[in-house]
């Protein structure tokens, strides 16, 4: 009689991680954070130009793992500009404060005595800046100074969380627009009591209309055609034809399930740690959990494509 240890099992195939097989490396490391999404990369110094096959592996990581973590950066500003720009062009923001004379850099900072509300945190997890035209593709951010403990930034792959939707409800989001808007965040700032004030930006050059657009609600990867959920609470006004209360009620829905940790990575902050996301494509949030140390991260951004919607894609 056969045991449970002699008992054949069905053949197995490639591992399966960030939702699609685990690609082959051979120019980088590449050291999966979690099942879901993320990665780190190693073998790699930034501040040099990088080769035509090195620059390919760590293309792959990003489009596989939307997350790609490299230790032990220490960068100047222009070096932290030009390894952006493989990613593409580097865009500015009309809320997020600079950093220093750097008007295409910006930073998060929280100084050891400051409130937590003084860096934009917003409750569910996020893509930045979903109101432009063209929202930023990836975020390029590095660790000046972080916390010992807590500080970390944690992630939400939204091709899983779209993948995992029935097949109806797919059907219902594949059509939906959403209004994103950020002309009022000025406004709503200076409204609220001195201490309980976001750090913004004081001036941009923005212009009223390029701060508020209409986004489908399923995106889709320009060359891949996968799709994903893009709906966060983040400057989010309403689903196009729907009332506020249907809107935030499945809002609402779609956040729960973004925040469901099978679909999550949590990046620990390091002094020269960088960070690149995919923004159009993932979720992500600061864990704020820390107090009485300083916080402070300084970011390129880089501008990505207007979002194509299910409507859009042709294979």
């Amino acid at each position: 009689m056969a045991t449970a240890a002699s008992t054949p099992h069905p053949e197995v195939g490639t591992p399966i991680v960030a939702g699609l097989p685990m690609p082959e490396f051979r120019r980088i490391g590449v050291e999966p954070i979690s099942g879901a999404c993320g990665c780190e990369i190693s073998g790699v110094d930034l501040r040099e130009p990088l080769d035509p096959e090195t620059l390919a592996e760590i293309m792959l990581a990003f489009q596989q793992f939307l997350v790609i973590v490299f230790r032990d950066q220490d960068l100047t500003p222009e070096q932290h500009k030009a390894f952006s720009r493989y990613f593409g062009e580097l865009t500015e923001l009309p809320q997020a404060p600079t950093y220093g004379g750097h008007s295409d850099m910006q930073e998060v900072r929280r100084e050891a005595w400051e409130p937590v509300n003084v860096v934009p945190s917003f409750e569910h997890f996020h893509t930045d800046s979903p109101f432009l035209p063209q929202p930023p593709k990836c975020i390029v951010m590095r660790a000046i100074d972080c916390p010992q403990w807590g500080g970390d930034t944690a992630f939400s792959n939204a091709y899983l969380v779209y993948e995992h939707l029935s097949p109806g409800l797919k059907a219902v989001v594949d059509d939906l627009q959403i209004i994103y808007s950020g002309r009022d965040i000025w406004a709503k700032n200076e409204a609220l009591a001195p201490e309980k004030r976001l750090r913004l930006r004081e001036g941009h050059s923005f212009t009223e209309e390029q701060l508020q657009s209409i986004h489908p609600a399923v995106r889709v990867h320009p060359e891949t055609g996968r799709r994903a959920i893009f709906a966060n609470t983040a400057y989010f006004k309403g689903f196009v034809g729907w009332t506020e209360a249907e809107s935030r009620a499945l809002l609402d829905y779609l956040q729960s399930l973004a925040q469901q940790l099978h679909y999550h990575c949590r990046v620990k902050w390091r002094q020269n740690t960088l960070i690149v996301w995919d923004n159009r494509f993932t979720l992500h949030r600061g864990v704020h959990d820390f107090k009485h140390e300083r916080r402070h991260l300084i970011r390129t951004t880089v501008i990505g494509e207007k979002p194509l919607g299910v409507a859009d894609w042709h294979d």
